[in-house]
């Protein structure tokens, strides 16, 4: 596969699939969605819809239509715009219920348009990943280690845990993706900032292994030391004690009342982090499969150099 997997990508789709066909069906109720209904929405309703700013939607739109990953060619129906396709792309995400002819119908197109739009979505935003997600430089570092120390605990730049995403039962090795809560997924680890910003991740393990086996095999572990410098993030008990890395006391029942403290004042610290990740399951959930994580382009986008 090619570094940024559009060649391949490509490749697996013919000139007809590259035509996005509209549905010529007169009983569609959202036939002018796009064109007539989003406009109208007002700042607050688009948020709502689509779970992020009209500016960023179009500033996505604007990066999406000048890369590899849209398509020029036209079907006989026309082609939906970049920016349309966009709109496609984050209300499917956004609503975790929603299936493919959901989709289909609220927008007018077919099952298999918005099948190629999801993957291309995926691709160029996966792509795109590492100008986004980035460790703070020493600027950001001042201004995250600022937050932190006004709530109780100076020197720390950000918080790390673990999330799962739910994914259908895999073809390889089922029983490696069940995890401790009894379904299928695949792991990801994350660092966090103060804004619930995603500094780091790293994607692909079974559900079935430990925080603390992500981690010790994660870039993170190898270059933590370089990239904190003086400075910390806080970890649940899950995580290995590090140099960097702090995480509570472990309670046997013989705690000191400032070991207590310091668990407690640690959880406070660590409480903005669950609601950050709380969005990666119900926006992925229902979209990946076993091979999602697995290919190389989305396995370099993601994890840290």
């Amino acid at each position: 596969m090619s570094d940024d997997g559009f060649s391949d990508f490509a490749s697996e789709e013919s000139s007809s699939d590259d035509d996005l066909e509209f549905m010529q069906d007169s009983k569609v109720k959202n036939e002018d969605y796009l064109e007539t209904t989003v406009p109208q929405y007002s700042d607050e309703t688009f948020f709502e819809h689509f779970r992020v700013s009209r500016n960023v939607a179009n500033e996505i739109s604007g990066m999406f239509q000048n890369s590899e990953c849209y398509r020029s060619k036209s079907g006989p129906y026309g082609k939906l715009l970049s920016g349309d396709q966009v709109l496609v792309y984050l209300w499917y995400v956004g609503h975790e219920a929603a299936g493919f002819r959901d989709v289909a119908d609220r927008y007018n197109i077919s099952i298999s348009s918005v099948t190629r739009i999801l993957k291309r979505l995926t691709l160029f935003l996966s792509n795109l990943s590492p100008t986004v997600i980035q460790w703070p430089d020493d600027s950001e570092k001042e201004q995250i280690e600022a937050h932190f120390r006004n709530n109780g605990f100076p020197r720390v730049i950000g918080c790390i845990d673990g999330s799962h995403i739910k994914l259908d039962k895999p073809e390889n090795d089922p029983e490696s993706y069940i995890n401790r809560k009894g379904f299928y997924s695949i792991q990801i680890q994350a660092v966090c900032d103060h804004q619930r910003r995603f500094k780091d991740l790293f994607v692909g393990y079974p559900g079935s292994v430990h925080d603390s086996r992500v981690f010790r095999t994660s870039p993170l572990s190898q270059t933590l030391e370089q990239k904190c410098g003086t400075c910390f993030i806080l970890g649940d008990s899950g995580y290995p004690l590090q140099k960097n890395l702090l995480t509570p006391y472990k309670d046997r029942g013989t705690l000191t009342q400032q070991q207590i403290n310091y668990n407690i004042k640690l959880s406070k610290n660590r409480t903005f982090f669950w609601y950050a990740e709380a969005k990666i399951p119900s926006t992925l959930s229902h979209q990946v499969t076993e091979d999602t994580f697995d290919s190389p382009f989305c396995k370099s986008s993601l994890c840290s150099p």
